[in-house]
Formats: structure tokens, C-alpha cells, sequence
């Protein structure tokens, strides 16, 4: 079921994630954890102790590997589920923020065109101007606090697409009778 519904005459015209580089450094975290078992081992192969090398030790050893790497694999599935499911979506109509909090819980908050009253777009460091990913903040009337898209691809291509949507959406409002 999806988490919004579009209007008859609406349609989609961006749709943005958070910058790929943010999901394989969190990625890489979860490989770096996975690597504690072969550290282990290897240190204990290292010192020589004379317990490491009974049989029994050793199954017992390599099972809970196995259970730390499958906790480990779960922890990189839910890094990717988390960076999947973060969505903003850009309408012709409206905003709407898609946030994913955890496996069970999703919070989305919709914004009408109409109550934008500016774009601004920040980076932050040479990483940002490498990789080409920033974050819009979105001033909408009537909130104290701007909508953010962090950590986006082409943040100025965003803040370029919202204008231009709100421009359509306020000509085509003073076309309507």
C-alpha cells in the first residue's frame, strides 16, 4: 500500500534520495564489523594458545562467527532499507516527505506548492563538492523550520525543480477562474 496518493491531474516530477556515498559509508561500517571474527581468530592463532586448537573450541568459535555475520548481514539490510525507503517526492501539487524510522514506522508529512516561500541550498566541505550532494531546505509558510532534503544528489537541480514547479502551479492558479 503506498504511503501517499496522488490527485487526478497530479504528477510526479522529482523524486530524491539521500547521495549513494551516505549509504556505502554506512555500508562499510556494517563490513567492518563483520570483519571482528576473522580479527579475533587471527589473534588467537597469533598468540598460540593451547585451548584454540581443540576441536570443540573451535566449533564453538566459527558458531557464533556465523551468528555475528548474519547479525552483521541483518544490520547492512536494514542500513539499505532505511536509505531505500527516505524518499522525497516532488508533485506538481505538493511536497511530500517520506521518512522511514526503523523497520515498522514511517512518518510522511505533505507540503501544498502553494505555501513555499524560498529554496536554499547548503553544502558543506570538499566531500559535498566532490560528490555533488547537498541539502535544500525548503521554507514553507506557516512552519518555524524549513523542510529538508539532506544529503541529496544536485541540490541545486532540486532547488531548481521546486521553483519552477512553484512558478507552474502559481501561473496555472491565476489561469483558473
Amino acid at each position: 500500500m503506498p504511503a501517499f496518493t496522488l490527485a487526478q491531474n497530479e504528477q510526479i516530477v522529482l523524486m530524491a534520495r539521500r547521495h549513494w556515498f551516505f549509504l556505502a559509508v554506512s555500508l562499510l561500517k556494517a563490513v567492518a564489523v563483520s570483519l571482528v571474527p576473522w580479527v579475533v581468530a587471527f589473534a588467537l592463532a597469533f598468540f598460540d594458545l593451547s585451548f584454540v586448537n581443540q576441536q570443540a573450541f573451535s566449533a564453538v568459535f566459527w558458531y557464533f562467527a556465523l551468528i555475528f555475520w548474519f547479525i552483521s548481514f541483518c544490520y547492512g539490510v536494514l542500513i539499505w532499507v532505511d536509505w531505500y525507503l527516505d524518499l522525497w517526492i516532488l508533485t506538481n501539487q505538493k511536497i511530500i516527505d517520506i521518512q522511514q524510522m526503523g523497520l515498522f514506522k514511517r512518518l510522511v508529512m505533505t507540503y501544498v506548492i502553494d505555501n513555499i516561500q524560498g529554496v536554499a541550498i547548503k553544502t558543506h566541505g570538499p566531500l559535498a563538492s566532490f560528490f555533488k550532494y547537498g541539502d535544500a531546505e525548503i521554507k514553507i509558510s506557516g512552519q518555524a523550520n524549513p523542510v529538508v532534503f539532506q544529503q541529496i544528489p544536485n541540490a541545486a537541480l532540486v532547488q531548481e525543480k521546486i521553483l519552477q514547479t512553484h512558478q507552474e502551479y502559481e501561473k496555472n492558479l491565476a489561469t483558473q477562474p
